[in-house]
């Protein structure tokens, strides 16, 4: 049975699946997945282009400060992360649009990888640039979810009011405009950006 939720649709296994059993799942063309708490969650292809657009102008700034600082290393949406804590009703690996590991955790990635795994760790930084049916209290409670992980830093997209809502576990939210400066703070530390510059589109 499926369950129909904004732009997602949700598996509902009479099971719930571990990270380990969803990373055997066979592709499922045209989608994307994501697994929440055991429940295997199917997205479409996003239509607008401005979503890579945004992604590709963010990355061509900060790929080669993260590389010229020797930061870590990036990650991109078809890779996911084991951000299952105890007590939760299931496991859930999650991928942002864009995660940034720093260099003293990618022992952690590399061991996952050796043993093909999820890495079980949540970004220093995520980037989500939402998508059009997702609404505000989806993506407030999907932030909650990556900083009680261990996300230092989340920097959430709003294409159409080109704004940034800045995230972190020690401060309220900051919403910045367009006049602003996007901070890598303490998790990406020297890294700045306008954020006028995510939504040059031409």
């Amino acid at each position: 049975m499926a369950a129909t939720l904004h732009y997602k649709i949700i598996k509902e296994p009479g099971i719930l699946l571990s990270a380990e059993e969803y990373s055997q799942l066979p592709d499922a063309p045209g989608w994307y997945t994501e697994l929440d708490k055991g429940r295997v969650v199917y997205m479409p292809a996003v239509k607008d282009h401005r979503h890579g657009w945004i992604l590709d102008n963010l990355v061509g700034e900060f790929s080669p400060y993260v590389k010229r600082q020797q930061l870590g290393r990036l990650t991109y949406q078809q890779e996911g992360y084991d951000i299952s804590r105890p007590g939760d009703e299931g496991e859930t690996v999650w991928m942002p649009d864009l995660g940034f590991v720093s260099k003293e955790r990618l022992p952690i990635v590399e061991a996952a990888r050796a043993q093909k795994k999820y890495a079980p760790l949540a970004p220093d930084l995520a980037v989500e640039i939402v998508s059009p049916s997702q609404t505000r209290s989806e993506l407030a409670e999907r932030v909650q979810r990556w900083l009680a992980a261990g996300t230092r830093l989340m920097w959430v997209i709003w294409p159409d009011e080109q704004k940034v809502d800045v995230w972190t576990s020690d401060e309220a939210l900051r919403t910045l405009n367009a006049s602003d400066l996007l901070d890598g703070l303490d998790a990406a530390p020297g890294f700045t950006m306008p954020v006028a510059d995510l939504f040059v589109f031409v």
